[in-house]
This record gives structure tokens, C-alpha cells and sequence, in this order.
């Protein structure tokens, strides 16, 4: 089951690396839209309703954590992982608040992003899984 996701962060390096370091293909995730701050990533989540939103929190025009909020609206089922220079508690816990299910902190690890994104994948493979087959047993 092939999955949809956007990534949203300022500096076109960090999207850049994104995109190149990440097996995407080998994960069965298509990159659908990036985005160079929150607005952005907005319009993109409402054209492709993607499966995971990558985000930064600092960004031009909307952060993140607006960003956030502006998606649940929207979209209360995307998982959001976040890329994050802070290791303040209190931005950790903003991000609870607002659903976000797993943060990053930069510099990246790769490795660690990778790890997330495959665990993050796999959950959302197996809740799709368990509502296709509620549907199946009643019979919609």
C-alpha cells in the first residue's frame, strides 16, 4: 500500500537531503508535495491528503505548530512528524498537544529520521488495514 507525503521546511538544503537520503521508493512512500513554509504546506495537504506531514517548527509566513493546528482542522488522521532545532520541553510539549507523533531534532540523524518514518509507515499500513477490513465485515 503506497503512501503520500509532504515535506515542509525553509531551507532547501535540509528538503534537498530529504528527499535524496531517504529511501522513499524502498519504503513505498511517494513525496507528493515540498513545501517552503507552512502556507505551502497547507495547500498541499489539501490537494493530495497525504498519509505523513514532515515539517519543520521555524518557517516564514505560518510555523509549524500553526501549521499544525491549520491541518487538524483538515486532516485529523495524518501523521505528522516534525524537524525541530529546540530541545526546549515546552516546545516538545506544544507538539503533543497538537498530535504530532514523533520529532526530530536537527542537526538531523538520518539514520534516526529513517527508523521513525519506517515505524510511522508501518502504523499507519496497519490501521488502514484494520479499516479496510470493518468495512469488509460489515459489508460496505
Amino acid at each position: 500500500m503506497r503512501l503520500k507525503a509532504i515535506l515542509a521546511d525553509d531551507e532547501p538544503n535540509i528538503l534537498r537531503n530529504l528527499q535524496a537520503v531517504i529511501p522513499w521508493e524502498e519504503l513505498d512512500i511517494e513525496i507528493v508535495g515540498k513545501a517552503k513554509n507552512g502556507l505551502e504546506a497547507l495547500e498541499l495537504c489539501e490537494q493530495h491528503v497525504p498519509d505523513i506531514v514532515m515539517s519543520d517548527i521555524r518557517m516564514p509566513q505560518m510555523d509549524g505548530i500553526t501549521f499544525i493546528h491549520k491541518l487538524r482542522e483538515i486532516n485529523e488522521d495524518c501523521t505528522v512528524l516534525m524537524v525541530t532545532g529546540y530541545q526546549d520541553f515546552e516546545y516538545v510539549r506544544s507538539l503533543l498537544r497538537v498530535g504530532v507523533s514523533d520529532y526530530i531534532l536537527k542537526p538531523i540523524d538520518y539514520e534516526e529520521l529513517e527508523k521513525s518514518i519506517r515505524k510511522l509507515a508501518g502504523e499507519i499500513r496497519a490501521k488502514k488495514q484494520s479499516q479496510q477490513e470493518e468495512l469488509v465485515k460489515w459489508g460496505k
